[in-house]
């Protein structure tokens, strides 16, 4: 098997018994690969310089090497990037092409509704369809384009689907026979000529960022994956899990006998009456039932004071953490109203919890999860401090009920067994923030419809509302699972790291083409709100050489600026003279743009083209 077909993985993943070639070496199959260059990683982590690049992440060898698919990809540093990029220009040729190219700029905003884009959360992307423009514009096939904050890796889908004519066409691009792709231009008697501008092929990528799950996203985004073996591990997994957890998710039907599977709980805080120290439940008091809206004013149900959310006192009290093997003190919070199914219906039944449901939430509160999970400190930031004043999150596993947690651990239990531990990996990483009490309740869809009414977490924070909604699991990993194997359709080939883009470990003078979104300044503290993903793989970011702004971390608008020329600076050595970079920016922020102009131009960029 050729190395353009195998650096994907996917007829490795179809016919693991086949041999395989990879940077030169033959292996018995994908396995053998595996092993023989994983335990080559093993021996750079135990290399005390080798961990000295900036960005190493934090996590111990185990971890590393656990969601590590060497030399493809790799939650570190990748080693193996200069013999990628050496194979890569020998498998070029010479060409006699004089390059050039005009600046470009294309809407960043086309594709948020294809399928591909939506599989999987992120803070922040840009779609696919919108980097192919410019990919196709300022690159042929084959050569080398290169993302350093690659978040969940589209630069790399991008480059990889400039091979798929159907999508290509997708664009509005005719392709010829010949593999010409041509581009309508209005000429200035205002006819439309179709001329010229660019070639059907892949594009290879390299793909980095700082962030550990961010480029485990990436790589497995970018990668293809026998469908049919993994619905089926998927199917078996939810079984296990069924039979552990599923009497944690029963409730008595309104005949008193029947049982039913809960889909969700809608959890509500519990304050206090600044008038008269008496103890109310938020969601009974707040709603207007009747108009189905949250009330503003509302009267406290035992002196009928008038009252607002921001007149109200948290109601702290004290359990025993069984992780910690101490007590804490946490929000209270009281489950008020359950919506479940009968097995073989479809049609969704509410229900105020009853002393059933009371006493089933007592009785897994009391239970000690022997299946591992994590409970690790948050760090200290701008974005964790709020789940920790507002409810008492302090660890990881604050942020779950103990019957989700449980669930949880059961899954990852079960996933971490699995020959396809990492595609499975991949698909529960939805689950930690679904499953999470960040999960809102939108209360008009919820009494008038128009909508799904169990609402995404708020973006760009931690927060826990006062009303979180306790979504069940089984459900959940069902329904990913089409959103999971939405992946790339033609691929190429391509290499991921984890690390600061201030040191990236290639070759000078060796990219075609970078297409780069940068941070923005306090926009987003990448590292805070990549807490949860991160804590379940094991591997955490390494926030030193973060480009953001933020107190907590003592960096303000000159720390910000530093950063980003380092990234610019490796950005320009490692560009071929005469090629493009491309900066997507999407802030309001003047200081921040000017900021990145400064960076741009301490590096050595010229700015040829400024688009809005």
């Amino acid at each position: 098997m050729k190395q353009g077909t195998l650096l994907n993985s996917d007829d490795v993943k179809t016919n693991k018994n086949s041999p395989v070639e990879c940077l030169g070496q033959i292996f018995e199959n994908d396995d053998a690969r595996k092993k023989h260059f994983t335990e080559l990683l093993r021996e750079k982590l135990n290399d005390p310089e080798f961990r000295k690049i900036d960005g190493f992440p934090l996590g111990n060898e185990d971890a590393i090497l656990e969601l590590s698919d060497p030399p493809y990809y790799t939650a570190c540093p990748n080693p193996w990037f200069q013999d990628f990029i050496k194979l890569w220009e020998e498998k070029k040729g010479d060409s006699d092409e004089v390059y050039h190219r005009e600046p470009f700029a294309a809407d960043v905003q086309e594709g948020k509704n294809d399928p591909i884009y939506n599989a999987h959360s992120y803070h922040t992307k840009v779609p696919h369809k919108a980097i192919m423009r410019y990919i196709l514009h300022y690159t042929n096939p084959g050569d080398i384009v290169f993302d350093g904050v690659c978040g969940t890796g589209m630069t790399g889908v991008a480059a990889q689907m400039c091979g798929d004519e159907s999508v290509v066409v997708s664009l509005g691009y005719q392709v010829t026979e010949n593999g010409i792709i041509n581009k309508k231009e209005e000429q200035i008697d205002g006819a439309v000529k179709w001329v010229p501008f660019s070639k059907i092929g892949a594009r290879r990528a390299v793909l980095n960022d700082l962030s550990p799950v961010a480029s485990f996203i990436s790589y497995h985004y970018n990668s293809r994956i026998d469908e049919r073996a993994f619905s089926l591990e998927a199917a078996r997994i939810l079984s296990e899990v069924e039979k552990e957890c599923e009497w944690m998710y029963e409730t008595i039907h309104s005949d008193g006998e029947t049982r039913g599977i809960i889909n969700c709980v809608i959890w509500s805080d519990v304050f206090v009456c600044s008038h008269c120290g008496e103890e109310l439940v938020f969601w009974n008091a707040s709603i207007d039932f009747d108009k189905g809206k949250v009330k503003e004013n509302f009267p406290c149900p035992h002196c009928n004071v008038e009252l607002t959310k921001k007149t109200l006192q948290t109601v702290w009290q004290a359990t025993y953490d069984h992780a910690l093997g101490k007590l804490i003190k946490q929000a209270k919070q009281e489950a008020v109203l359950i919506v479940y199914t009968l097995k073989g219906e479809k049609e969704r039944y509410r229900k105020v919890p009853d002393i059933f449901d009371q006493e089933l939430i007592n009785k897994i509160n009391d239970l000690v999860i022997t299946d591992d999970y994590p409970s690790d400190k948050l760090p200290e930031g701008s974005n964790t401090a709020q789940p920790a004043n507002s409810h008492g999150a302090t660890h990881i596993h604050h942020f779950y009920t103990k019957r989700n947690l449980y669930a949880l651990a059961s899954f990852r239990k079960y996933i971490k067994q699995s020959y396809l531990s990492n595609e499975l990996q991949y698909q529960f990483d939805s689950l930690i923030i679904r499953q999470s009490k960040r999960t809102r309740l939108l209360v008009s869809y919820f009494f008038h419809g128009g909508g799904g009414w169990v609402g995404t977490p708020l973006s760009g924070t931690l927060y826990i509302p006062s009303y979180s909604v306790e979504v069940q699991p089984f459900e959940t990993w069902k329904n990913r699972e089409k959103k999971t194997l939405a992946r790339v359709t033609f691929t190429g080939e391509k290499v991921c790291s984890t690390s600061s883009m201030g040191e990236t470990n290639l070759p000078s003078n060796s990219l075609d083409y970078l297409f780069i979104d940068p941070p923005f300044g306090a926009n987003l503290n990448y590292s805070e709100l990549n807490s949860l993903w991160e804590a379940w793989l094991g591997v955490w970011t390494n926030n030193k050489h973060e480009a953001i702004e933020n107190k907590t971390q003592g960096k303000g608008s000159d720390e910000y600026r530093a950063l980003m020329t380092d990234c610019f600076k490796e950005a320009y050595r490692i560009l071929k003279p005469g090629r493009w970079m491309t900066v997507e920016f999407s802030n309001t922020k003047s200081a921040i743009w000017n900021s990145l102009q400064t960076a741009l131009s301490e590096a050595g960029f010229i700015v040829g083209n400024v688009s809005a």
